[in-house]
């Protein structure tokens, strides 16, 4: 068994692949081990990894699968993991040298289930940091605003044990995969500490990238997801404990997903059907979704609330356009 595991998941990225294995293979902490995983690629990412491979063969685990995706790729390399913990990062991206090192430390220091670390947003450099006390020990049940933080897991180390003893994996064939399986971890982890530091440096608006084209699968997952979610807590019979905080989640998904939906989607019959469909959903799991004290000081987001549960979705539309007018 090594320190870590890390699992790099690889998808048509001959242009950022390099630089995401550049800071792994030069870690500060030596006894890792890197599995990537060629999820079917057609260019010549493989190219590039068969060329770290024979540099740094010692560290790298390469392995080849038809392509299945990103929650299928990341789910395949957890088979292989061999580490005490095990972290992930997507191949575009790419992290400080010692983060795995300070990570990893922090984990022994404290016996941690999960470690929390901030990120670092590229190509404008800014830190986006969590909402929590720093190096202060956290569950799920005693820190329910775990669940508004970013749910990527790429910012995190997780004890491997936390995978197969829950059966835990990543949801095949769903964006926004991350959400409920973080969730999951959340829930079974007893000892989670934040780490204010930021080491992982994620790259947006790439080209081409799955989180920023435009399709409606990625829109109508996020509903899958959220009541995937919702049923798990109910079924962990611990929804009473989180639900303020539930209930923040989804409607701050629904702000967010019901505007980007309202300014990108040109289907307007697509668009309205994921609309009302969300809608409901929130309808039929948020009490009250006009009263949560979230938005009382919050007047932009408080009138989007309202005009998406009164459906004016025309009248958004103008807010939208207006306001980006205003911005220049």
């Amino acid at each position: 068994m090594c320190r870590v595991s890390i699992i790099v998941p690889v998808y048509n990225v001959e242009k950022y692949v390099g630089k995401c294995l550049h800071s792994l293979v030069n870690q500060t902490l030596k006894d890792i081990e890197i599995i990537i995983v060629n999820d079917g690629s057609t260019d010549n990412s493989q190219v590039i990894i068969d060329d770290y491979v024979k540099n740094y063969g010692n560290k790298l685990v390469s392995l080849n699968k038809k392509n299945g995706g990103l929650s299928d790729a990341r789910n395949f390399g957890l088979k292989h993991a061999k580490g005490e913990y095990v972290g992930f990062i997507d191949s575009d991206d790419w992290v400080e040298l010692n983060m795995y090192e300070k990570l990893y430390n922090h984990c022994q220091e404290t016996n941690a289930d999960i470690i929390i670390s901030d990120f670092i947003f590229e190509p404008d450099n800014s830190i986006i940091h969590a909402n929590l006390k720093n190096g202060v020990e956290i569950n799920l049940k005693s820190n329910p605003e775990l669940l508004l933080i970013e749910p990527s897991v790429c910012n995190k180390l997780f004890k491997r044990s936390l995978f197969y003893e829950n059966n835990i994996e990543f949801p095949y064939g769903l964006f926004h995969e991350d959400r409920l399986a973080v969730s999951k971890l959340y829930y079974h982890a007893e000892k989670i500490y934040y780490v204010k530091e930021a080491f992982y440096h994620y790259l947006k608006h790439r080209e081409n990238s799955i989180t920023t084209s435009v399709n409606m699968k990625k829109y109508n997952d996020i509903i899958i997801l959220l009541n995937e979610v919702d049923q798990f807590f109910i079924e962990k019979d611990i929804s009473p404990y989180i639900r303020q905080s539930l209930d923040t989640l989804f409607l701050n998904l629904y702000i967010a997903f019901c505007t980007r939906a309202i300014s990108e989607i040109p289907d307007k019959k697509k668009r309205n059907v994921f609309l009302d469909d969300f809608g409901k959903f929130i309808e039929s799991k948020v009490n009250q979704p006009l009263g949560v004290d979230k938005y009382k000081e919050k007047k932009i987001l408080k009138i989007l609330l309202i005009l998406l549960m009164n459906r004016k979705y025309t009248l958004i539309n103008i807010l939208i356009k207006v306001r980006k007018l205003i911005r220049g």
